[in-house]
This record gives structure tokens, sequence and C-alpha cells, in this order.
């Protein structure tokens, strides 16, 4: 005698054991992917913040030293000429405060850097700067973080004749 046809259900477990339930229909976890997509998202976006932001962060650190050490030796550079008429050479204090802080005010402003502070001491033949450089972010801005900043310094000696030999 052939087998009898059996009709196929897609039973995992039944109510009241007579009646077969259902599998668990595709449409079930519909949204389940939009949450780990969200989350996801939200995740690259605080690397992007870390790699972008960070990377421009360090960029602003070796500006403002950069800034700072020529700050530093175009203050230098301010010889006081009533001594050298007598043959020394000295720096001009007020000279050298006002050609660090040209330097400074022609290197403000630029690509989105502002300068926040800054102070220069000349003392003998030295001048001191030390910068304090403002960044604005691109993508922790979303997370509040509207800026960084960096510190840099810079000193430079006036030096007058050959100090040692080169090795």
């Amino acid at each position: 005698m052939p087998a009898k046809p059996t009709t196929a259900c897609r039973a995992t477990t039944t109510n009241d054991g007579d009646r077969p339930v259902p599998a668990r229909s595709p449409d079930s976890e519909a949204g389940s992917v939009s949450v780990l997509v969200a989350v996801l998202s939200l995740a690259m976006l605080l690397m992007a913040g870390l790699v972008v932001d960070g990377g421009r962060q360090l960029i602003a650190y070796r500006r403002a030293a950069n800034d700072a050490e020529q700050a530093a030796r175009a203050g230098a550079a301010a010889l006081n000429p009533a001594a050298l008429r007598d043959g020394s050479y000295t720096l001009d204090p007020a000279a050298a405060t006002a050609a660090a802080g040209r330097y400074l005010l022609a290197a403000a402003g630029q690509n989105g850097v502002q300068i926040t502070g800054s102070r220069v001491t000349v003392t003998g033949n030295a001048v001191a700067v030390q910068l304090t450089l403002r960044r604005t972010t691109t993508f922790l801005a979303v997370l509040g973080v509207t800026g960084l900043t960096a510190t840099g310094r810079g000193r430079a000696q006036l030096v007058h004749g050959v100090v040692r030999e080169d090795p």
C-alpha cells in the first residue's frame, strides 16, 4: 500500500498539544538591524572625530611651538642701536617685545587657529615667548567640544660671532 501524503506544517511548539503554532515570520525582527546601524554609525563618528580632530590637535601643538620659536627669533633680532655704536651687542627690550608681537599678530587667524594668549619676556640677550592657540573642532563639535587649546614655548638668544667650533 502506498504511503499516504502528509501535509507539512512548520511547527515548533504547540499551544494545547492539539494545534501547531507556526514558526516566527521573518518580519518579527524588523528594525533590529536599524538599531545596530545607528549604534555603529555613532561609534564611527566618534572614531572619525578622534582621528581628524586629534590629528589637528597635534598639528596645533606643533604650530604653537613653531610660532613661539619664530616670534622669539624675531625678537632676538631687535638690537639696541645705541649699544651698537659702542661696539656691544645687546637687545632693546621694547623693540624685541614689539617685534615678537608683530610676528604673532601676522601669524594669528591662519588655518582656523586663534591665538588666545601670548607672553613675551626679554631677559638680558634672551627672548622667551609663550603662546596659547585655540583650534575649532569639526567632528567633536557634535559632542559639545567646540575647540581645543595648544601651548608652545620658544626661546632665542642673541649671539655674536663664533662661540665654539663645530665638530
